[in-house]
């Protein structure tokens, strides 16, 4: 279990040059993320995802506020992994995929089939890939080896910042339903700003807005009753979801 307890994490910002303010990325966050679930944050551009993203992984620290590990303030090495909105972000781009599944492999005392057997699981095949530059790769394969590193080190915790925003349909419904598999083995904390996906996916969704949560409940809750104005935009706005995915 994670909990995050009226997180505020701010930003010195200038105007005209001169004068000094606070930008809040976070303002009084808080929330509780359970085993066994799949906990989606739903957001626009800027509303503190990827800053949340940071502190519970530990990047970060907030200016106010706590994070608690198993109601411990001091988070296990290797209990969160952190696959992020960019793969570039964790990738070599000079290095091959086999190299990243080896290294992987030898720092966490793994073996390396097992990897392998996660990437595979994403419908790429290691006859195809094992010795493909990063740099060759498109943005939705280097998303899948990413998140195949990550679930093969069996973390506690995954957060997932937008990870999966270059996939095409299928492939991301693949995706989807393995984590959906796994949850009884890995907490999903999972970052979007797609509200079909947060909603096909989880089992509470966290609607988060200006870096404050306004809204918080079960998909069906979500979809069916929202109760902010902007959530209620978001849903008049959405495509089908059994047409998307």
């Amino acid at each position: 279990m994670i909990e995050v307890n009226n997180i505020q994490k701010y930003y010195i910002i200038r105007r005209n040059g001169i004068k000094e303010q606070k930008f809040y990325a976070l303002d009084n966050v808080s929330a509780i993320f359970r085993e066994d679930n799949i906990f989606a944050i739903f957001g626009d551009s800027g509303s503190g995802k990827t800053t949340l993203c940071n502190i519970i992984s530990g990047y970060q620290k907030p200016d106010a506020g706590s994070v608690l590990y198993n109601n411990s303030s001091e988070k296990k090495t290797k209990s969160v992994r952190y696959v992020f909105q960019d793969p570039y972000t964790s990738l070599n781009a000079t290095k091959d995929v086999r190299w990243h599944i080896e290294t992987t492999a030898s720092l966490n005392d793994l073996d390396p089939v097992n990897i392998w057997n996660t990437f595979e699981l994403t419908g790429l095949s290691r006859k195809n890939y094992e010795t493909r530059l990063i740099s060759t790769l498109s943005g939705g394969e280097r998303q899948m080896l990413a998140f195949s590193i990550a679930l093969s080190q069996q973390p506690d915790c995954m957060v997932l910042d937008e990870p999966f925003s270059y996939l095409d349909t299928l492939t991301l419904f693949r995706i989807l339903s393995i984590l959906k598999k796994t949850k009884d083995k890995v907490l999903y904390i999972y970052m979007d700003n797609d509200m079909n996906r947060c909603a096909y996916v989880s089992d509470m969704i966290y609607v988060l807005k200006g870096g404050k949560i306004i809204e918080q409940g079960t998909p069906e809750k979500i979809i069916n009753s929202p109760e902010e104005e902007f959530t209620m935009e978001i849903i008049e706005k959405m495509p089908d979801l059994q047409k998307r995915i």
